[in-house]
């Protein structure tokens, strides 16, 4: 006999007013509700980013990236081409990362170039990604351990490392890498408990978009396997068909990739030409090893207690350590601890969260350690963005354990007064310095001026400090400020070059600073040995010409000239600058030739000049046909220019 079911309890509540219908709001379940929690935490901390500008690698992804400014149209360049073939043809880049091109050149199409907007989107993206691991621990865990998704999801969302991510819009790379792996692990444990096939094709086809976005999560092919066959090791079928997808979506990506370096001109690894101090320096590998374990123990640091946080950290910083420095053999001690306590709990319970913790934080660390594969940057916050969440996860298991004592799921005993004293100082204090570094990033010379007191030692640091200097000479209407600013970057520069004597770019900008202040000798010095450094140095071949030309010697100018326009055909400078050389000269023809690759490539340059030259140039040499076509072209920018 069927039992009888109270209809009056599957109505929904209503209530009647003025012959209308109310129905009472559904009730949302506790994950839901944390999710709402999680996701309003996150944008209130990055919030204040909203009035932040672009800042650093912006320039290269975003405001002057012509393939990005063409908006939907320059979309199958940036599928097809290397990230930085945007910001110029003679730019090197082994790393092919084009979703968030993609999505950049979309929001410029509606957008323009409005740095709120790009800041707006990331934050709602971070805000998806701290809910998304909060579902993904929830899930593994099987419910059973919401508090420590919660903590971990919590920690996450505020801690202060992650600034650099959020706060910087060309970290779009890294949130929607993050975004859609967890995507796919979300759908991969639903395909390996429900086997449905959407959910596996699905999940592939996140992670394919993940590794589109940034190669991090090429380090899943370690974290997959450790979910799948530990974790959820029940469907070893299923779990072995995740793997092979896991597999399959960066081998398909790698195709993509080689595919992108055949179609651009790429000399040689970025990171191979960037590299120039401890690690490619010390006189054996065991010598070149230290430095690298001292910074992997930085990392650590850094998740542990975040501060002094820097936007760049490079080799030089930490060129001095050997295996007799404290800090290397506290480090190599820690990384030997983590990489032993996690394998030995995974092997005595396959399900262990400690194990998962410490592993994932080990694995997605692994693509940024310089010991697997050598970076151009010693370290970045950014590169803890992945391996934070394994440390996340060991901090709520930690707080579980030793506060709360407990292992009840029920979320009342946060309310408890002792963990109530641990957790929301931590989370308060997090949530400040987040706060507090987010203006940090308002513009290049807030952030350079905030971080270089923390690293005086590190010779990009200084380069930097200098550059930033010659942007703010440029809005100077005060001349005798101008030279005071001038002088203060020559200083920047020369720090920078007694730390890193080859550093190329720094060569190249001091070289312009002399140039400034008319100090000839140097600048020849410093430009002759950028081109010495790096023969594919436009800039300074082109400052060599504009230098000689200021001295009349104009024949050495166009030695100079010619050299830039051999390396990036489009520096039209170099050309209008080279046209005014020949005619110096009387070599009129090619006075022509250069100026009539000015109107090719920029008609605009120096308010259409090019035609009136071009003009004058074929009236002397008695080509009048051709002299009053370009007239008739010069009139419409000076009406009352006659031959």
């Amino acid at each position: 006999m069927k039992p009888v079911q109270n209809k009056d309890k599957e109505k929904k509540p209503e209530v009647r007013k003025n012959g209308i219908t109310d129905r009472l709001p559904l009730k949302f379940t506790l994950v839901t509700k944390l999710c709402i929690i999680l996701a309003v935490l996150s944008c209130l901390v990055y919030a204040n980013t909203l009035k932040n500008g672009y800042v650093i690698d912006d320039v290269m992804m975003i405001t002057e990236n012509h393939y990005v400014k063409q908006g939907i149209a320059g979309i199958p360049a940036l599928l097809t081409t290397h990230h930085l073939e945007g910001f110029g043809a003679n730019q090197v880049s082994d790393y092919y990362r084009p979703l968030s091109l993609v999505m950049f050149a979309a929001e410029y199409q509606f957008f323009g170039l409005n740095a709120a907007e790009g800041h707006f989107f990331n934050i709602l993206i971070f805000a998806a990604c701290v809910v998304l691991l909060f579902l993904f621990f929830n899930k593994l865990f099987n419910g059973e351990k919401i508090i420590v998704a919660f903590v971990t999801a919590l920690l996450f969302a505020v801690h202060p490392i992650h600034t650099e991510v959020v706060a910087n819009i060309k970290s779009r790379d890294e949130l929607l890498c993050f975004f859609f792996a967890f995507i796919a692990l979300n759908l991969f444990i639903n395909y390996a408990r429900q086997g449905k096939l959407y959910q596996f094709l699905t999940g592939a086809f996140c992670l394919f978009l993940s590794v589109l976005s940034k190669e991090t999560v090429v380090t899943f092919m370690g974290v997959i396997p450790l979910v799948f066959f530990f974790y959820e090791k029940e469907h070893k079928k299923r779990s072995v068909l995740i793997t092979i997808s896991s597999v399959v979506m960066v081998v398909l990506f790698l195709f993509l990739w080689n595919y992108a370096q055949t179609r651009s001109e790429i000399q040689e690894s970025l990171g191979a030409k960037l590299l120039h101090s401890s690690s490619a320096a010390a006189p054996g590998k065991a010598a070149a090893l230290a430095p690298k374990i001292l910074i992997l123990g930085y990392h650590l640091r850094l998740l542990a207690v975040p501060y002094p946080l820097n936007f760049n950290y490079s080799f030089s910083s930490f060129a001095s350590a050997g295996f007799g420095n404290a800090g290397v053999l506290i480090s190599l001690a820690a990384y030997l601890l983590l990489g032993y306590t996690g394998l030995r709990r995974l092997f005595k319970n396959k399900k262990d969260p400690w194990a998962l913790g410490i592993l994932f934080y080990l694995i997605t660390l692994s693509l940024y350690s310089n010991i697997v594969f050598v970076l151009g940057q010693a370290m970045a916050n950014r590169y803890a963005f992945f391996p934070s969440a394994g440390y996340c996860l060991v901090f709520a298991l930690a707080f579980q354990r030793w506060i709360l004592r407990t292992e009840s799921n029920d979320m009342a005993i946060l309310k408890n007064g002792k963990p109530l004293a641990v957790l929301i100082p931590v989370l308060l204090c997090y949530s400040i310095m987040t706060v507090a570094r987010n203006t940090d990033w308002k513009d290049n010379y807030t952030l350079v001026n905030a971080d270089l007191p923390k690293s005086p030692d590190d010779y990009m640091m200084q380069h930097r400090a200098g550059l930033e200097l010659q942007q703010k000479l440029e809005a100077e209407p005060d001349s005798l400020k101008r030279m005071q600013i001038n002088e203060e970057s020559i200083q920047h520069y020369l720090k920078s070059l007694a730390i890193n004597p080859d550093y190329t770019e720094a060569n190249s900008d001091i070289g312009v600073a002399y140039l400034r202040k008319n100090e000839y000798d140097s600048a020849i010095f410093y430009f002759k040995r950028t081109l010495g450094l790096n023969p594919s140095q436009f800039n300074a071949a082109t400052n060599l010409g504009t230098l000689y030309f200021k001295k009349q010697q104009y024949r050495d100018a166009i030695i100079y000239y010619q050299k830039a326009v051999g390396i990036d055909s489009s520096i039209d400078i170099a050309w209008y600058n080279m046209g005014v050389c020949f005619a110096q000269i009387k070599q009129l023809d090619s006075s022509v030739i250069c100026f009539k690759k000015v109107i090719q490539i920029a008609p605009g340059l120096d308010n259409y000049k090019a035609f009136v030259k071009v003009a004058i140039l074929y009236k002397m040499t008695d080509n009048m046909d051709s002299a009053k076509k370009y007239e008739q072209i010069a009139k419409q920018y000076y009406a009352d220019f006659h031959l």
